[in-house]
């Protein structure tokens, strides 16, 4: 059991590690996306939502602190989901990408807080 819960927690951590570097890699095609709402995010507030990736997903994989960067990574998700994907503010077509990863970043979430119920 053991065994499983660490491979699951670093495929958890790879997977916001991978999406930290990417994001950070792509800083400037990121800063430029509007949010669901027509505003852009302040970089500093951008950057500190991909270093939280990056610095939970490392976290995860390492097994340090793993409680604070899961609950850090499901505040992320939420943020980002509100922000990003509002499936209520779109209408047909145009809601399929959102009610798509909403769906994601809520199953996440879940395995998240299963990472956090492993740790204790």
């Amino acid at each position: 059991m053991e065994t499983l819960m660490l491979i699951g927690r670093c495929i958890f951590g790879a997977f916001f590690l991978i999406a930290g570097i990417r994001n950070i890699a792509r800083f400037n095609e990121r800063r430029s996306g509007a949010t669901n709402y027509g505003w852009l995010l302040p970089a500093p507030v951008m950057a500190a939502g991909f270093a939280v990736q990056l610095i939970g997903g490392l976290l995860l994989i390492l097994g340090f602190w793993v409680v604070p960067a899961a609950l850090a990574l499901i505040v992320f998700l939420a943020l980002a989901t509100a922000l990003y994907h509002n499936l209520f503010l779109f209408q047909g077509q145009q809601r399929d990408p959102h009610v798509y990863f909403t769906l994601v970043n809520i199953t996440l979430a879940g395995g998240l807080l299963m990472v956090i119920a492993g740790a204790c």
